[in-house]
């Protein structure tokens, strides 16, 4: 492997490299006009109805958190057919509305996944909502049953057990037979562990239920009818919620909209990959063709790979898939950056609205690490 020293424009690239996210299927479907079953009311049905208000209303003992936060947490049923039944703890945090006396009530949120974070989500609030909603709206975020901050589920009995279990998982996707070999063996391990040792909690975290969990929360937080803003997977969420309980809804946005019959593979769709059914791989490429189509239009003043710009993305990802290259980082000593990085930090990338920037920036920056002798021009441009 080749050995770089990180040089001051490529401090980000480690930090880009180590963000990622996951996704995983949902476990219900709810009914979607136009596609599966039709829906036939616009009320909730009194089954459902009856599920969550059997559901004592949770007191939500807020406390400060983070400087202008507040956070909270609930335990809700495990199973709403067994209301009374057992239990999972629920965390929650909000940003309240800056102006009080003429808040609207609480718009929740959540980031997709599943399993994002829906407390860090509403803790960055002030950093992506404007004035009009951060001044009558208060901010809630959910951690869905299982994950971040709430009772998360268990899938072994032992750190040593999960870490070999997680042992083929040390790669974004895997490159080579023997890697893809270690993955599906690590995926499988994993799957065997969640439906096993995770039980029952593993079993009790579908959307449908999560759905369930925020309509006992609207009515925790004092809302008569539920704000929601759903991101990615969360706009699953958001359509689950509204066919659920569409009398309950007061308003509701949601980004990035999934069809949740092609998300669990329903109909034609079921025997396709996840990936094949929603299309998310084409549409990344699209996106990065269109970054690198601008790029060369702009030039080099304003896009250090201009020219060329798809060759040198193809010519970085050839070079790493041959050799990875390492970075030698003063803080975190050394750190490998593989083909599979590239791509993985590439697609983290393209779910940010300035990154086109960082897939250039990046782009550049690996282009003189795996190559000392393009140094001297590519920091010309």
């Amino acid at each position: 492997m080749q050995r770089r020293t990180r040089s001051l424009a490529a401090a980000g690239i480690i930090g880009t490299l180590l963000a990622g996210s996951a996704v995983g299927p949902a476990a219900a479907a709810p009914v979607v006009r136009g596609q599966g079953p039709a829906a036939t009311s616009d009320r909730t049905s009194p089954t459902e109805a009856r599920r969550v208000d059997r559901v004592p209303t949770p007191r939500l003992d807020w406390y400060p958190c983070y400087d202008y936060a507040e956070c909270a947490t609930a335990r809700l049923p495990l199973d709403y057919d067994e209301p009374r039944g057992a239990t999972t703890e629920v965390a929650l945090l909000r940003v309240k509305a800056r102006d009080q006396q003429n808040r609207v009530g609480s718009l929740f949120v959540n980031p997709g996944g599943p399993g994002g974070s829906g407390t860090s989500i509403a803790l960055a609030a002030p950093y992506f909502f404007g004035d009009d909603v951060l001044d009558r709206f208060d901010v809630v975020g959910v951690d869905p049953r299982g994950v971040a901050n709430s009772e998360q589920v268990r899938c072994f009995a032992t750190v040593g057990d999960q870490t070999r279990a997680y042992a083929g998982l040390n790669v974004a996707f895997p490159i080579t037979k023997a890697e893809e070999k270690a993955y599906v063996a690590s995926s499988k391990a994993v799957g065997k562990g969640c439906s096993t040792t995770g039980r029952p909690l593993s079993g009790a975290m579908s959307t449908a239920e999560v759905a369930r969990d925020m309509d006992v929360l609207r009515r925790a937080v004092g809302d008569r009818k539920l704000s929601y803003l759903g991101f990615s997977y969360g706009s699953v969420l958001g359509q689950y919620y509204a066919n659920m309980f569409p009398d309950r809804v007061r308003a509701l946005v949601i980004d990035g909209v999934l069809d949740p019959y092609t998300w669990l593979g329903k109909g034609k769709a079921r025997d396709l990959l996840q990936e094949d059914r929603m299309r998310s791989a084409e549409g990344a490429y699209r996106a990065l063709s269109e970054i690198f189509v601008r790029c060369d239009a702009a030039g080099p003043a304003a896009c250090p790979i201009a020219g060329d710009a798809a060759d040198t993305y193809e010519l970085v990802a050839q070079r790493l898939r041959a050799e990875p290259v390492v970075i030698e980082d003063p803080d975190l000593g050394s750190f490998t950056v593989g083909y599979a990085d590239f791509v993985a930090a590439t697609m983290s990338m393209l779910y940010d609205p300035y990154g086109y920037q960082q897939v250039a920036v990046l782009t550049a920056e690996l282009l003189v690490l795996t190559d000392p002798a393009a140094a001297a021009p590519a920091r010309d441009r």
